[in-house]
């Protein structure tokens, strides 16, 4: 398993039905679900009023003017009456930072008692980011580190499982690390699961989602022990298909009806190997148990649906569809990000919860870490920081000019009053010849620019 391949892993190691279970709960186009018509949309937002999040109060009417939430991620646009400061406080706890009210439809507050805002002003507000402890560069040595000792248990743990073996010690261990280098650039250590190639991805699957899940939980201010259950669901959210017969796991075709029924068993034959582990944090085997139900009920192995799925399942599900989606592997490309995450942002409130996954959209940006961009100059650039505060203006290495020549990795953040540029579309790696991996300096690329 181990050994280097040259074609395509079989389907289940390489992740193309790690999210079958949610992605055929998908009913509806990406088209239909936000409208586009740009006219349509100023004429409908010129007789709304932006707030800044801060502002919004119970009584208030929320619309939706129809903006590309690509376009404005941190936008509430769910429409309808806020009935309630506790349904207030939710928007606010969401991450949300600016919303548009519709006067006339606000009873308990006539046209004139509603403050006054503009977007510079909403978005000047709500600039509350801190940013990285440590940069880039400083952690992503420390970050690989970690990363190669949590790839390194997971492919002991899922070996040993197949022997009745568990040996649960070094895993709290693992999650602090991950942990610990989220705190100090989360950057660093989400490129290294998005950009590095392998032979060994269901290993690294597996910690990719801890790490995703840890991100989520982080950005989301849980508690530390909190945190620490969702990056130990995600660790082992895949243990119990080490114990799904190889000829199933392993099969190069379409399962039949009876073994994917078998397949679909994998969440509780890893939820039983872990229930019982003392001193286990109880949502830990919970958020295995349910990382592939639906919030439409659609899912398995129960057929759970709404409040009744943990929210460390909801998590966990983000994670390991995202991965399964943008990874690498060593015969081919991921997806690119902002194409995943139109994909999930169409599965909200069907496969998954609709608030946790504008908040996972929000967490990672319109383009996260390692996007290849084209600028509005013609040239091409690797994203090497997000800015949570203007998220489609972030900072860009750029590699090539307008006519495909190598530049000096000159960077620029977009966000700058002196930026006069901004990103065109994302680029996909194999088309634009970049290695975002290289230009970034991760451990063990390859040439940043190839023919």
């Amino acid at each position: 398993m181990n050994a280097k391949k040259t074609t395509a892993e079989p389907a289940e190691f390489s992740g193309e039905r790690v999210c079958i279970g949610l992605l055929f709960c998908r009913k509806e186009a990406y088209h239909q679900t936000m409208p586009h018509n740009k006219a349509k949309t100023a004429d409908v937002a010129g007789s709304l009023k932006l707030l800044h999040i801060l502002e919004l109060k119970a009584g208030m009417y929320v619309a939706d003017p129809g903006i590309d939430w690509r376009e404005r991620p941190y936008l509430y646009m769910r429409e309808g009456l806020l009935a309630s400061d506790d349904a207030v406080r939710n928007i606010t706890a969401e991450g949300y930072l600016e919303v548009y009210i519709d006067p006339d439809r606000s009873p308990a507050y006539a046209a004139g008692a509603l403050p006054e805002a503009d977007s510079d002003g909403a978005e000047e507000r709500g600039k509350t980011s801190a940013g990285p402890k440590v940069p880039f560069v400083a952690e992503v040595k420390a970050a690989a580190e970690a990363h190669d000792a949590a790839v390194g248990y997971a492919r002991a743990f899922m070996s040993d499982i197949r022997f009745g073996k568990l040996d649960m010690s070094p895993a709290s261990n693992i999650v602090e690390r991950i942990m610990h280098s989220l705190d100090n650039n989360a950057d660093a250590m989400h490129s290294l699961c998005r950009l590095r190639r392998t032979d060994s991805y269901t290993y690294m699957h597996c910690v990719n989602v801890s790490v995703l899940s840890s991100m989520f939980a982080r950005y989301t201010h849980m508690g530390e022990q909190a945190t620490r259950a969702v990056g130990l669901a995600g660790l082992f959210h895949d243990l119990g298909k080490a114990l799904v017969p190889p000829q199933i796991l392993n099969a190069p075709r379409k399962l039949s009806e009876a073994e994917r029924r078998v397949m679909n068993t994998h969440p509780t034959l890893g939820y039983e190997q872990i229930k019982d582990v003392p001193s286990i944090i109880p949502e830990v085997p919970q958020g295995m148990l349910h990382h592939h139900e639906c919030y439409n009920g659609a899912g398995y192995p129960a057929g759970l649906s709404g409040h009744d799925v943990s929210d460390v399942g909801y998590i966990v599900a983000l994670a390991d569809i995202y991965d399964a989606l943008t990874s690498r592997r060593v015969y081919k490309d991921g997806m690119p990000p902002q194409r995943a995450l139109g994909i999930m942002y169409e599965m909200r409130g069907k496969a998954l919860h609709p608030e946790k996954v504008a908040v996972f959209i929000r967490m990672l940006g319109v383009y996260p870490v390692g996007s290849v961009v084209e600028l509005s100059d013609g040239s091409v650039g690797v994203v090497s920081a997000g800015n949570p505060d203007s998220p489609i203006k972030p900072v860009v290495i750029r590699v090539k000019d307008a006519e495909g020549a190598p530049m000096h990795g000159d960077t620029l953040d977009l966000a700058s009053p002196d930026s006069t540029l901004r990103i065109v579309r994302a680029v996909p790696e194999a088309t634009a010849g970049i290695d975002p991996a290289a230009v970034l300096g991760l451990p063990d690329a390859p040439p940043a620019v190839t023919a």
